[in-house]
């Protein structure tokens, strides 16, 4: 019989913010993730990937709190590598990521926290980041379980904003960058590594309220955000165009939300 982690009633939380340029983002939604709970004990450990636009000295001018550290890479070392050793040198209960375009809501942490508590084998688990536009709420709502008290919709794998047991990861090794182009490296492996959790009897999954509604991110980097910025150079890095963005969120949000059934 497998043992999952359990955490405490009121653990600790060591949040990974990851920044490569983009500091119209970074300036938007970092402030709002330091002031995101006012019950839940967290800290946000910053690392810098290289960044030329300003970024490296907007974050030196930043004094607050519950920023426990920052680092300045001088290259961009990717998602991986730092990944791994934010997990390794934190100490915390839940570790977790929020990407530099994801404005958080109020007491998202504590939702996640409650949820960890209640479910042992909850793996990798957050809010959803597609746009209620994108998917059928009523067929989302069919696939929504109910354990322990928390409302999911279960997924092979979320990508990038997420709480998990940090013993979860300490436990279980093989997050591994992928050999694919540059934009399909970070979500490969780190869905990849989803997956194997998967095979170990993990949940990963969204949340949900208690009418079955999932709870969403605010995505500033889809074009359809009132506060997505036009970056044509980060387009061509990405080799897609605004509305192929918005054609691979749709179909993702299908595909993921109404028609995944777990095998």
């Amino acid at each position: 019989m497998r043992f999952f982690p359990t955490i405490s009633s009121n653990p600790t939380v060591h949040i990974l913010y990851l920044t490569f340029n983009r500091l119209y983002y970074t300036q938007k939604t970092l402030p709002v993730l330091l002031e995101s709970s006012d019950t839940a004990s967290y800290q946000i450990y910053i690392l810098d990937n290289g960044s030329t636009d300003g970024t490296v000295e907007y974050l030196q001018s930043l004094n607050h709190p519950r920023i426990e550290k920052v680092v300045y890479n001088n290259k961009n070392e990717g998602l991986v590598k730092p990944t791994k050793k934010f997990w390794a040198e934190s100490n915390a209960g839940l570790v977790g990521k929020i990407d530099n375009d994801i404005l958080v809501p109020k007491n998202w942490i504590d939702k996640l926290i409650d949820a960890h508590i209640k479910i042992p084998e909850l793996g990798v688990f957050g809010f959803c980041h597609f746009r209620e536009e994108d998917y059928n709420s009523n067929k989302v709502k069919t696939k929504v379980e109910n354990i322990n008290d928390v409302y999911l919709r279960r997924q092979p794998w979320i990508g990038g904003n997420y709480l998990m047991k940090r013993d979860t990861v300490i436990q279980n090794s093989g997050y591994r960058q992928s050999r694919k182009l540059l934009h399909k490296r970070i979500l490969y492996g780190f869905n990849k590594y989803q997956e194997k959790l998967s095979d170990q009897g993990y949940i990963h999954g969204y949340i949900a309220n208690t009418q079955k509604e999932l709870l969403l991110w605010e995505h500033l980097d889809d074009p359809r955000n009132p506060l997505y910025h036009l970056d044509e150079k980060y387009l061509l890095i990405r080799n897609m165009s605004a509305q192929n963005i918005i054609e691979w969120y749709r179909k993702d949000a299908r595909e993921l939300l109404e028609d995944y059934i777990e095998e």
